[in-house]
């Protein structure tokens, strides 16, 4: 057996056995057949090589192939024309184009199958229309170090792509409706897509992220986004008055991220890098807000392209702020109940899960006041949990004021948990910006996560909270819970959880704030990534059934899914891929 088609054949043999003998393993038997041809020397280790080569070969080109079936078609003016449709009125057209169809989320945790060359190869091969050839084989070279920057440079590349594809879009929606309502487009704002990334700021049984790499990693995601605000407006108005501020914000930005790469252990250090990011300096940007009202301003007394080109940039900068998306930071259960009980229980006699400590918490919500936080603070704080809202407090005031972050809470199985995180934002004076997210993946918050909800619902105080953040948000956990209860079990929980929270919303007269539930999946069926096409991927973890609830209560639904490093980033490997 010195090729694949021998191998084939031989497995193909061995498993008719199965018919006779159940029990009978024909993987087994064709390595021990194997192993027998190596000691008889009728194989030899070179012919050994040669077939793993050859099944390499095959592989690649099978996965190339499939990748392109996945996001078929990968024609650019084809999926261009996807996009024109001649059918509603304005109202309706706006309507569809202004509420995000997805919100993109690029989690961490890399799969490591292909090198780098592989997957360049693989994601060139299945972005052409030609037929699938030799040229999405290419021979392994050196895998690069998985480490946390290399994790995040690999993130923000894929979301880069995104976000292209999804001016492209914007272009062309624009373009549409100028055409169709040539009084009324101007009032347009599209946001077909949001974009967000957990690289660098979960926390959540990793051990590598200090806190100050997250500010150093969002301080280079302003540098990188801005960089590339000003070189898409240079492309259409290379003298603009804008390009300047832009540009200098963006140095300004690199600059701070650079004090924050290294190691800051060292208070001295520390304190030089907080002093330059803290300070009041004329190129520290925190808002767009200007810029974007100057944008739509000059679209209005601009010609047709003109128009088009800064309103597609506006649209960019009110999806993704002074980042390349938005944020998420993720913490354990189990580290917010450790800093609560600093405050409520230091004897640790109080049950979280009892309606006495629902009582604590409510109390000591209603009497919080906000405190001033600085870097001096997050310096000689032990607590996990609250170093994350500490640095929370840190990017809206100094990094990006505007954009929204989200708190999300793994293993979240009480509202207590839910109440306490709200404390510690709310404590933070940061409440109106962060959005607490509750995690339902284990066996019991599957199991109670109805209950769960019913009970969050009807607080007050989360109802106040609610309606300020204007959404309620949920993640659920396909990957994990398919390991706690098993993927089928699990998938029928979480649409269940789903249908849950529409009834809880709409008993407790929270039908005017959307509600968001980000479905969070790995990329194999093992862990919760549906094997068919792109519909079927985004359709399985937020059924018809689940969407159909929140449609009849009246409550706006933003879904949100996940792409895991490595896998997922293949679906924007290239610009026709992103854009298809």
């Amino acid at each position: 057996m010195k090729t694949t088609a021998e191998l084939s054949a031989r497995l193909a043999e061995l498993h008719e056995r199965t018919r006779e003998t159940p029990l009978f393993n024909p993987v087994f038997q064709l390595s021990l057949d194997l192993s027998r041809q190596l000691e008889s020397g009728e194989l030899t280790l070179q012919d050994c090589a040669a077939l793993v080569a050859e099944l390499e070969h095959d592989s690649l080109k099978s996965r190339a192939q499939r990748l392109r079936s996945l996001v078929a078609p990968v024609a650019r003016e084809e999926n261009l024309s996807a996009l024109t449709t001649r059918e509603g009125d304005f109202d309706v057209f706006r309507a569809r184009w202004e509420t995000p169809a997805l919100h993109a989320v690029f989690t961490a945790h890399p799969t490591f199958l292909l090198t780098p060359a592989q997957t360049e190869a693989i994601a060139d091969a299945a972005s052409g229309e030609h037929a699938i050839d030799d040229s999405a084989c290419v021979v392994a070279d050196e895998r690069p170090a998985i480490t946390l920057p290399y994790e995040h440079h690999c993130a923000m590349a894929a979301i880069a792509r995104a976000q292209d594809a999804r001016d492209t879009v914007v272009g062309k929606v624009l373009a549409e409706a100028e055409q169709r309502w040539p009084d009324r487009w101007q009032a347009l704002a599209p946001l077909p897509f949001r974009f967000a990334s957990w690289v660098g700021y979960d926390m959540d049984g990793r051990t590598d992220i200090k806190w100050y790499h997250s500010i150093g990693f969002r301080l280079a995601e302003k540098a990188q986004r801005l960089e590339r605000y000003a070189a898409r407006l240079a492309g259409f108005a290379p003298d603009h008055a804008l390009l300047d501020p832009l540009r200098r914000a963006a140095a300004f930005a690199a600059e701070r991220a650079e004090d924050f790469g290294g190691d800051l252990t060292d208070p001295e250090a520390l304190s030089v890098a907080a002093n330059r990011l803290t300070d009041a300096h004329s190129d520290k940007l925190t808002s767009l807000a200007e810029i974007i009202a100057t944008l739509e301003s000059e679209a209005a007394n601009s010609d047709s392209e003109g128009a088009i080109a800064r309103k597609t940039l506006a649209a960019a900068m009110r999806a993704d702020g002074l980042g390349m998306g938005w944020v998420h930071f993720r913490v354990n259960a189990s580290q917010l109940h450790n800093a609560i009980r600093r405050r409520v229980d230091p004897d640790n006699t109080l049950d979280l899960a009892s309606k006495g400590a629902m009582a604590v918490l409510r109390n000591i919500l209603d009497k919080v006041e906000p405190l001033r936080t600085n870097f001096a603070a997050l310096a000689i704080e032990s607590s996990t949990a609250i170093r994350q809202f500490l640095v929370m407090a840190q990017i809206l005031q100094h990094i990006d004021a505007d954009a929204p972050i989200r708190m999300l809470v793994a293993e979240c199985e009480q509202p207590s948990t839910v109440l306490a995180a709200l404390y510690f934002a709310r404590l933070f004076g940061i409440e109106d910006k962060v959005d607490v997210s509750p995690l339902f993946e284990t066996e019991t918050a599957l199991e109670h996560g109805g209950r769960f909800l019913d009970a969050l619902c009807a607080e007050p105080a989360y109802q106040s909270y609610a309606r300020q953040r204007g959404r309620i948000c949920i993640q659920t956990g396909f990957s994990d819970a398919g390991r706690f209860v098993g993927q089928i079990p699990a998938s029928l929980a979480i649409e269940r959880l789903q249908g849950r929270m529409a009834d809880a919303m709409a008993n407790n007269g929270l039908t005017e704030v959307a509600a968001l539930i980000f479905n969070t999946h790995g990329e194999g069926m093992g862990r919760g990534a549906h094997p068919g096409g792109f519909a079927d991927r985004l359709a399985w973890p937020l059924s018809s059934w689940a969407r159909r609830r929140f449609a009849r209560a009246g409550i706006t639904l933003e879904a949100e899914a996940s792409f895991q490093g490595g896998d997922g980033y293949l679906f924007f490997a290239t610009p026709e891929l992103a854009l298809a």
